[in-house]
């Protein structure tokens, strides 16, 4: 986690994780994000480009998104557009980081480890840029200000019924209400 935490600042308001939340997903997902939680709790990295999330929070959001519940998949974290991470622990040894890209209704794998996720996706310029459309996000955030927990700057209209990704069309909104509004206008 070294390059991350070089590279990714926590933003002041970080909520705690409670005790039961780290009992509840200890199985389910690697120590690394365990042992984020209990260091930074849940919050914002560099004022929202990524925010670690309450898996309890957006696991209706995911469930809904896959048409299925799916014990071992854990939503850990969402881009400052909406975007899902979740991690996928498919077998004792095999794992994957995938992500809802829910502007254009398609899921993608990211990486194949959580620890890939933060110590090469986040890092690498060239992935903040495409995956995380770094340089419009910083443009909001200096226009529209930092975000609050779990809000994310929204397309209006989403990109996938003709919205543009330019600063003029974001506005702020809840994560998991934007996530199943785009799900349900893009059926």
């Amino acid at each position: 986690m070294e390059k991350f935490k070089e590279s990714f600042k926590m933003q002041e308001g970080a909520i705690p994780v409670a005790n039961d939340i780290i009992e509840e997903y200890k199985d389910k997902v690697p120590d690394l994000l365990i042992d984020l939680w209990k260091s930074d709790g849940f919050g914002k990295y560099n004022n929202g480009l990524i925010e670690i999330v309450n898996p309890k929070d957006f696991e209706p959001v995911l469930w809904t998104w896959l048409g299925r519940e799916v014990e071992n998949y854990v939503p850990f974290a969402i881009s400052g557009f909406g975007e899902l991470f979740y991690y996928r622990k498919l077998t004792e040894t095999d794992e994957d980081v995938c992500m809802i890209d829910i502007q254009y209704r398609k899921i993608e794998t990211i990486v194949w480890s959580l620890e890939s996720f933060f110590e090469r996706f986040l890092t690498e310029e060239e992935d903040r840029k495409h995956w995380l459309r770094e340089d419009l996000f910083n443009a909001a955030i200096s226009n529209q200000g930092n975000l609050s927990t779990n809000e994310v700057f929204t397309f209006t209209p989403a990109l996938a019924i003709g919205g543009a990704e330019e600063l003029q069309y974001l506005k702020k909104g809840n994560a998991q209400v934007y996530q199943d509004i785009v799900f349900q206008m893009t059926m």
